[in-house]
């Protein structure tokens, strides 16, 4: 019953594009694809018919699979209203190596407004892992729309390999067949718009050979191949019109209508539920902020207060930055990460050098990181953990996840600390999951069942038949709009909910924010010599104030009441180098930002000639890869 509510929700949130594509895990760093071969034989017909051999090693043990990514639609090069389709059919895997599994799935991914879509063959089962790290697997499939026809000659500019693979390639070759023989070729590697030549590209007994060795992540080969004119049918881009708004979403102007007006009173509702509902608790009889004295039990009251109502704090309670900003806000983010690294370096654990054009990270004691959180964090970022290790604070490039892993790390062992803490009834939701993984909860359970089987399947299957389709969406639309209302209450609950002693920290949080977000130079409380800048910049990072404390103590730096740079940060002259405080939280933070996703055709299609200013990437097709 729960597995079938669960296929019934995911059908419905669909048809509304309110979920998301699950995208396979990334690959190991250390992946690689030890020969690609490919097969592309031309039909008389105009289809390509496509096999490709793929030798992959695997980065690690206990991998399932790995999946291949095809462009089958982007926006055409030549005609920015019209879209290009490529269109794949007849896919079949198979694999030469034992005990492996060739079980494969597709699905279709698409971004930019629908415009670009890829179809992804995930092949691999969820139940076995390859034995050992390498294995060899076979694709083949068919794609119509592959060519461009010329007066003189038509051709295929391909990009063979795409540039979206998670693993490297050390060797890839392609073999072109088509009617009456390849009359000339040509062919480039590397990043999208290298015009660097292929390694090997030739006319090999009518067909057409091309390789390329050690192409590394976010590079490809694309080839070209020309045939004579009239060999082949079918040799001109299918071209489309973009989906619009309502085709994109799967509405109509009706239904569109229809589920605005309900949502907005869900909405509305959840509205209702947010002020009034899923409310900390508090001790009762005590100011905001403090604890009854030991051995007096203080009643658990329903928090009433507002922010305004609590009082100024002159100074943080004495837990870790990061800790204070998942009390704060109930989200632990890359910002926690930023202020945790920044205030290592205040500590004396890490330096932040500043060359103007780059920022890095120089480990300086590693026995700094005491919590657990920050002990992860450290070693994330300098595994040996040698003092002197470096680490350039910059986003990962596509397939570099190792920011992002000790990021994630310190996430985890931040969220347990508070756990241990004991300052929730509920912890929040773990941020960037879904609502939907953990289950729902009794009551949501059986709100959702009742909608979606009583008033939804039942209701929608009746009116159908009583009334045909127009009934139907009417019946449908608010169960759907229900369930998204359902969503929102299960986000707020998401928030989780403090408990008294959680409460009275958050008060004190809150207070200190307040402080630092208006007070004054003068106002400030600080003994002689004390950084107070320093001292407090990483809780500034964590409330996103971190320009407006700078703009405060740069004019005690002024009055020479405190040092003007910092003593962990090495380069210009901090307050001068235009490297603000916002800044420095801002760089760090993107630091741990997931990599890019790869591109994913390089800006090929059109109907341009690949014999004349071609490049890698500007071919059709496309795509990429990696492992699961």
């Amino acid at each position: 019953m729960r597995r079938a509510l669960g296929v019934v929700i995911t059908m419905l949130v669909a048809v509304l594009a309110l979920a998301g594509f699950a995208v396979p895990a990334s690959a190991d760093a250390g992946d690689e694809i030890r020969n690609f071969k490919i097969e592309y034989v031309v039909s008389a017909d105009g289809v390509l018919h496509v096999k490709e051999t793929i030798d992959y090693v695997f980065g690690s043990t206990g991998r399932h699979g790995i999946y291949r990514d095809l462009v089958t639609r982007e926006p055409y090069k030549d005609d920015d209203s019209k879209d290009q389709e490529y269109q794949v059919s007849n896919i079949k895997v198979s694999t030469p190596t034992p005990n492996v599994s060739a079980e494969f799935t597709t699905d279709t991914f698409k971004e930019n407004n629908d415009r670009n879509e890829n179809t992804q063959i995930k092949i691999g089962s969820a139940n076995s892992t390859v034995p050992g790290t390498e294995a060899t697997y076979v694709i083949s499939y068919d794609v119509r729309g592959a060519l461009r026809n010329f007066a003189d000659h038509s051709e295929l500019y391909w990009d063979a390999t795409g540039s979206a693979w998670s693993a490297v390639i050390n060797q890839v070759t392609v073999n072109v067949t088509v009617p009456q023989g390849v009359t000339q070729v040509d062919c480039f590697s590397g990043e999208a718009g290298s015009t660097q030549t292929c390694p090997q590209k030739s006319v090999v007994g009518q067909q057409g050979v091309f390789g390329a060795s050690q192409l590394e992540r976010g590079q490809q080969l694309t080839i070209v191949a020309g045939i004579t004119a009239g060999a082949v049918q079918n040799d001109t881009p299918i071209l489309v019109d973009p989906p619009n708004w309502l085709e994109r979403n799967g509405l109509s102007w009706f239904s569109l209508i229809g589920a605005g007006v309900v949502t907005a009173i869900s909405i509305v509702l959840a509205a209702v539920y947010a002020k009034f509902g899923n409310k900390d608790q508090r001790y009762a009889g005590m100011p905001p902020g403090t604890f009854p004295p030991d051995g007096v039990a203080a009643e658990p009251v329903k928090d009433e207060l507002s922010k305004d109502q609590l009082p100024v704090a002159f100074s943080p309670p004495r837990i870790p930055v990061a800790e204070g900003g998942l009390l704060i806000d109930a989200k632990a983010t890359t910002v926690e990460t930023a202020a945790t690294l920044i205030d290592m370096a205040v500590r004396g654990g890490v330096r932040i050098d500043n060359t103007g054009d780059s920022q890095k990270a120089v480990l300086l004691n590693p026995a700094v990181a005491t919590a657990p959180h920050e002990q992860a964090l450290m070693s994330g970022l300098f595994p040996t953990l040698q003092p002197g290790s470096e680490v350039l604070l910059k986003r990962g490039a596509v397939g570099d996840n190792t920011m992002r892993t000790a990021h994630t790390s310190m996430i985890t062992a931040l969220r347990e600390q508070v756990k241990q803490r004991g300052w929730y009834l509920r912890m929040p939701r773990a941020g960037g999951g879904s609502v939907f993984k953990n289950g729902f909860g009794c009551a949501c359970m059986a709100m959702i069942a009742i909608w979606v089987f009583g008033a939804g399947f039942a209701g929608t299957i009746t009116a159908a038949a009583t009334g045909g389709a127009g009934r139907a969406v009417v019946i449908a639309i608010p169960v759907i709009a229900v369930i998204v209302a359902i969503g929102i209450w299960i986000g707020i609950r998401g928030r989780g909910q403090r408990n008294p002693a959680g409460r009275a920290v958050t008060d004190q949080l809150v207070g200190f924010e307040k402080y630092l977000a208006t007070a004054e130079a003068d106002q400030l409380r600080f003994e002689e010599g004390e950084d107070i800048f320093s001292k407090y910049l990483p809780w500034a990072i964590a409330f996103g104030i971190a320009d407006r404390w700078q703009k405060v103590c740069e004019q005690l730096v002024a009055a020479g009441r405190l040092t003007p740079d910092p003593v962990w940060y090495y380069g210009p002259s901090y307050y001068t180098s235009g490297w603000t405080a916002g800044a420095v939280g801002a760089t760090v933070a993107s630091t741990f930002d997931p990599p890019p996703t790869p591109s994913s055709s390089g800006g090929g299609g059109g109907s341009s000639s690949g014999f004349s200013g071609g490049s890698s990437g500007g071919g059709g097709g496309g795509g990429g890869g990696g492992s699961w």
